[in-house]
């Protein structure tokens, strides 16, 4: 790269969306340029044993069958599932607090899958190795410093010296997006109280490709299905989302009495927990940009939205805005128009707010919904899930809904 480098468009930030991104954006023949703090080969290494429970990354998210159709569509699905990953038939949800279950089967909807349990790093793997056969220009092991801005372009500065610019510039760098702070686009956020513990189980009984979730008033509990590279069936990762002191009180428990409160708490619905590995917590806020696009400018994936793990819809979220970005740009290279034009951005923004802002405020809903823990509130929350489950056609359409399905 020379020091004055300069792109059609520039996505800084190369997880999992912002890699997705570039290479889609580099297929439609633009000039783009990725931006990544950590080296390539870093990236591209095989993932390392970051837990003591086989290996497992604790970073995982479940991919809908519409975040997989991107994947597919970008070349990179085959290379995902070359590696571990673990498709699940069936998910549970249920009230720990009373008799309401609800159980959502593929077979109802057709599909071969509900989705899809990947380790992140595996991911990203698979879409840098695809970068490296692509035109996509990648600026690697290097963070950015700065923001500038003229009249036909803009671009980012790095802590190397150098300057790059564009026609439009996409910040896919995560929640805490230094971009989105610098152009001056403001979120809403707010502190759920909550924080989240992960980590890799092993249970006495096979998770049968089902995905479980406990709720109770201090929060969500799931269990979502692993599988090693021989096919064993008893590794689960952990999302358990606790009111804060409940959760601290848990990660200072020593590994056997974790366990036993796992096992409580997920009803020992898998039997025993037999080993757990390191855990992890980390603060859960929700935070969403009032705006998405500025002049030249947009947002993708966490720099633009987070929200409340219990649905594990992040990481589809972020493939979602993805996937309309790159169906507007491909619209105007098509018809010869400049990435950073207006009334692209601006449908980019209409197709992704409201469907964004309506995930969160359904999961907003549901986390207050099942921390209340009133007599008449619990009766309704009950009822009203058994009515559900009875319910096929509707059950399956907020399915359907969820996996990205046509309905």
């Amino acid at each position: 790269m020379t020091e004055q480098a300069h792109f059609d468009i520039l996505v800084v930030g190369g997880g999992m969306v912002g890699s997705a991104l570039a290479l889609g954006l580099s297929r439609q023949g633009w000039n783009v340029g990725l931006v990544e703090g950590s080296e390539r080969e870093t990236l591209l290494q095989a993932p390392a044993e970051a837990t003591d429970v086989d290996g497992f990354d604790p970073r995982v998210s479940a991919i809908s069958v519409a975040s997989q159709r991107l994947l597919e569509q970008l070349g990179v699905w085959g290379a995902i599932t070359a590696g571990r990953h673990c498709p699940y038939q069936t998910m549970i949800v249920w009230d720990g607090d009373g008799t309401g279950r609800i159980q959502f089967e593929a077979a109802e909807l057709r599909a071969p899958a509900l989705g899809t349990i990947i380790e992140n790093p595996r991911i990203v793997r698979a879409l840098f190795s695809a970068l490296a056969d692509s035109s996509v220009g990648l600026i690697d092991g290097v963070r950015v410093t700065g923001w500038w801005q003229d009249e036909d372009a803009r671009g980012v500065r790095l802590e190397n010296g150098q300057s790059l610019g564009a026609r439009l510039v996409v910040a896919a760098d995560g929640a805490h997006s230094r971009l989105r702070q610098w152009v001056g686009l403001p979120t809403r956020e707010w502190d759920y109280g909550q924080q989240a513990i992960v980590c890799t189980v092993r249970t006495a009984q096979s998770h049968r490709f089902t995905a479980w979730q406990r709720f109770s008033p201090t929060g969500p509990l799931a269990f979502l299905p692993l599988l090693t590279e021989s096919g064993d069936e008893h590794f689960c990762s952990i999302v358990w989302s606790q009111d804060t002191e409940e959760a601290r009180r848990l990660m200072a428990l020593g590994d056997s009495a974790f366990r036993a409160e796992l096992e409580s708490a997920i009803e020992r619905e898998l039997g025993a927990v037999e080993v757990v590995s390191r855990r992890y917590a980390f603060p859960l806020r929700q935070r969403h940009a009032k705006d998405y696009i500025a002049t030249g400018f947009a947002l993708v994936g966490d720099a633009a939205h987070t929200i409340h793990p219990l649905a594990g819809q992040g990481a589809n979220l972020g493939y979602g805005d993805v996937r309309a970005l790159l169906d507007e740009l491909a619209q105007a290279r098509k018809a010869g128009i400049d990435p950073d034009n207006e009334l692209t951005l601006a449908r980019y923004q209409r197709r992704r707010k409201g469907e964004n802002l309506a995930m969160m405020a359904a999961m907003e809903g549901f986390k207050q919904l099942f921390g209340r823990d009133e007599l008449t509130v619990r009766w309704l929350r009950n009822t009203g899930m058994r009515w559900l489950n009875q319910l096929g056609p509707i059950k399956n359409r907020i399915a359907a809904e969820a996996m990205g399905l046509d309905t």
